[in-house]
């Protein structure tokens, strides 16, 4: 079977197109992992909005990468924003002295975190999933200038 001159030229457009949304709009990904489970499980697909300059938002999940070279990559959710100060009481974050109400979580440990004051183009972020020690599911504060994309949809397989 032979592609006529028009065939070619449709893959090429199609092809090209899908490569700029990619690039420039939005992008796949899977999720590995339980950081963000329950809102996100391990194995769903989610669609990232590339953002160019993210202005930060309290609840957005959010794909950052670390300054490490390689760089690691990872999706947490957004709960201070610049300006801020952030702490934890007994499993509770409070903003600026006040309790955040997170309906997104189900697991709040007594842990226990001093008071972070964000500055100028500083979020704090953290995973849903609150099962583990402190350390391992806080990624704390992240510059905003490192967020890649935020979240626009995910779609759960049925099992």
């Amino acid at each position: 079977m032979r592609l006529g001159a028009k065939s070619l030229l449709r893959l090429l457009v199609i092809g090209v197109s899908v490569f700029l949304v990619v690039k420039f709009v939005a992008v796949p990904r899977i999720v590995y992992g339980d950081s963000m489970s329950p809102t996100l499980k391990s194995w769903e697909l989610c669609v990232m909005q590339r953002v160019w300059h993210y202005e930060p938002r309290r609840g957005d999940i959010v794909e950052f990468r670390t300054a490490d070279d390689p760089p690691l990559y990872f999706v947490k959710r957004v709960i201070a924003l610049p300006g801020e100060t952030v702490s934890m009481d007994h499993g509770v974050f409070k903003i600026n002295g006040a309790p955040l109400s997170e309906p997104y979580t189900t697991i709040n440990p007594d842990w226990q975190m001093e008071p972070i004051p964000l500055p100028a183009g500083r979020i704090f972020v953290v995973g849903d999933n609150r099962d583990f020690d402190l350390e391992d599911y806080v990624k704390g504060p992240v510059a905003t200038r490192l967020v890649r994309s935020r979240m626009a949809w995910h779609w759960r397989w049925n099992r």
